[in-house]
């Protein structure tokens, strides 16, 4: 099993069968290992979100392709290789019932250590699917527009069987459904595990559920808050309806001590340039403890790539194909020019990830940063992170002469 987080996968081994999960930005590299070992003879089968979008560019690359989740049909697709008798594609006819899930086999997963500056957790699942079915996002598309659960009681075991005190929820919308997830945290307050998680800002809204959170050893969650404008936010569902302000959340978030990274995307229609100085405002006001700015990334299968394709304004149309770096502006910005876009956004992460700013921070309202822990965690994740921010501004951006063309700039 290889993860190249952690080493690149060793293309001389000898094998039987390849399986690759994809996703869309690391496309040119997952198609180089396929034909790589299809070159050599040996079967590839590929799978996971940019597969399930795009399979018949996928089966350019692999002997078969997976579409959808996989756990009821990877059995098959093994057996059918086995006997020599590999289709080229397989479709999950349903959405997989959580109940009963196989665990995880962790002792297989690469154990070199991490060189970078925060841990890696080991990830849970507790839920799949999305109801809110935003623009820029496939996740309803791939995961399914319906949220569904695990039992609580299987998530409890998984979570006692885990050879670690911290992990992770990799669930898209930790906590969606207020019942099942005031329930699992409940039950998990005598295990006395620390993780930290992903969720909506809407988590702020329901005070007892972010207690029991606490309780059950959170310390950290990742929140889209997406976009500080309101026009963008009218636009984005999960956040449409939300019952309180920004400011109101992050208080609630470390009132009960929880680390908050918060990220934000540049680049919609209904946001204009002083959308990067109203955030910073937001990030130091509110404490942020660590920031991930991203520019709008038009992803196949969303319903943003299908509008900005019919309105002409994608720069490339297979982007993905092009091996370009995240934060590539990819598309005609409609309400600031291109360079307005890219000059705020490297401004921003100037800003937010000056030391000063670092430092005030820090200064915040989390409690769990008096503790040693909290401080190390701190000041690796940001030191981390604004190396690899100031690293990537140095990258060229392909399309900033063309749309400077287009906009008249």
């Amino acid at each position: 099993m290889v993860d190249e987080v952690f080493a690149p996968d060793d293309l001389d081994q000898e094998v039987d069968l390849v399986g690759i999960t994809v996703m869309t930005e690391l496309v040119p590299r997952a198609y180089h290992i396929a034909d790589t070992y299809r070159h050599k003879g040996v079967k590839v089968v590929m799978g996971g979100i940019h597969p399930t979008i795009l399979p018949d560019e996928a089966l350019g690359h692999a002997d078969a392709v997976v579409v959808g989740e996989a756990e009821g049909v990877w059995p098959r697709v093994v057996s059918d290789a086995a006997s020599g008798q590999l289709q080229r594609l397989y479709r999950a006819g349903k959405k997989t019932e959580l109940t009963g899930l196989p665990r995880p086999r962790r002792d297989l997963f690469p154990r070199t250590a991490h060189r970078g500056s925060a841990p890696v957790y080991v990830g849970v699942e507790a839920s799949r699917g999305c109801p809110h079915d935003c623009e820029f996002c496939c996740s309803g598309q791939t995961m399914g527009q319906q949220y569904r659960v695990r039992p609580v009681q299987e998530v409890i075991a998984e979570i006692e069987s885990l050879n670690s005190p911290q992990f992770f929820f990799v669930d898209d919308a930790l906590g969606l459904n207020r019942e099942v997830g005031k329930k699992l945290f409940t039950e998990m307050i005598p295990l006395q595990r620390l993780w930290m998680g992903q969720g909506t800002v809407s988590l702020a809204e329901d005070v007892e559920l972010l207690k029991l959170m606490r309780r059950a050893g959170c310390r950290g969650l990742l929140i889209g808050f997406e976009s500080v404008q309101k026009g963008t936010q009218h636009e984005i569902k999960k956040i449409k309806n939300l019952k309180i302000d920004f400011y109101e959340a992050m208080r609630r978030f470390h009132g009960e001590g929880f680390g908050i990274l918060g990220s934000f995307i540049f680049g919609f229609d209904y946001e204009n340039k002083d959308v990067f100085e109203q955030t910073f405002e937001f990030i130091i006001k509110g404490r942020l403890d660590s920031v991930q700015p991203r520019i709008l990334t038009p992803l196949p299968g969303t319903r943003l790539y299908t509008r900005l394709l019919s309105e002409g304004r994608l720069f490339e149309p297979d982007w993905w194909l092009r091996g370009y770096p995240p934060d590539t502006l990819l598309f005609q910005p409609k309400s600031m020019t291109a360079d307005e876009l890219l000059s705020g956004y490297a401004r921003l992460n100037r800003q937010t990830y000056s030391f000063g700013a670092m430092i005030k921070r820090f200064f915040g309202m989390s409690p769990w940063k008096r503790t040693l822990w909290g401080c190390l965690f701190y000041a690796g994740i940001n030191i981390s992170t604004r190396k690899r921010y100031f690293k990537g501004l140095k990258k060229p951006q392909p399309f900033v002469g063309t749309a400077n063309i287009l906009t008249g700039a």
